[in-house]
């Protein structure tokens, strides 16, 4: 196979999941006299795969991003800084919530960032993207049964 034109863009996980998402709605055409669905897609193992792909990725951190502004305010904000695309694809599919998190998606944070301006991407992703108060405690209690493990 020969690649014929060649793509620098990278897609994020939230990118690729509404498209997906997309797609699927568009297989999908209902039909007013018998309520049935009909499906016109590209064969059932793209619908699998497709079923599987979306499955996968609402267990992921992107699926906290509920709409279109709040996934390009926190773009534009990224490109305010002087990250690489790599740095801004990762921020964005991994979500970080904590320090560590943050500087172990960009290369020498301590030195590039002030603590500050790291403080400042956390916030944003925080009060754009806000954690369900269960899902915190499940994160808390996850990251006790993993330091339990690692002392004994």
């Amino acid at each position: 196979m020969k690649v014929l034109v060649e793509r620098d863009k990278f897609l994020s996980d939230y990118e690729v999941m509404e498209h997906l998402k997309s797609m699927k709605k568009e297989w999908t055409v209902q039909s007013n006299e018998k309520r049935k669905k009909f499906v016109n897609h590209g064969g059932l193992d793209l619908e699998v795969i497709t079923n599987d792909t979306l499955k996968y990725l609402s267990t992921r951190p992107c699926s906290h991003i509920k709409s279109d502004n709040d996934f390009a305010e926190l773009m534009k904000y990224l490109n305010t800084l002087s990250l690489v695309k790599v740095e801004k694809l990762e921020i964005v599919n991994a979500l970080p919530r904590s320090m560590v998190h943050l500087y172990s998606i960009i290369e020498e944070c301590d030195t590039r960032f002030e603590s500050e301006v790291c403080e400042q991407i956390l916030e944003k992703i925080n009060d754009l993207f806000p954690i369900e108060e269960t899902e915190e405690a499940e994160e808390a209690e996850e990251a006790e049964e993993q330091e339990e493990v690692d002392d004994n």
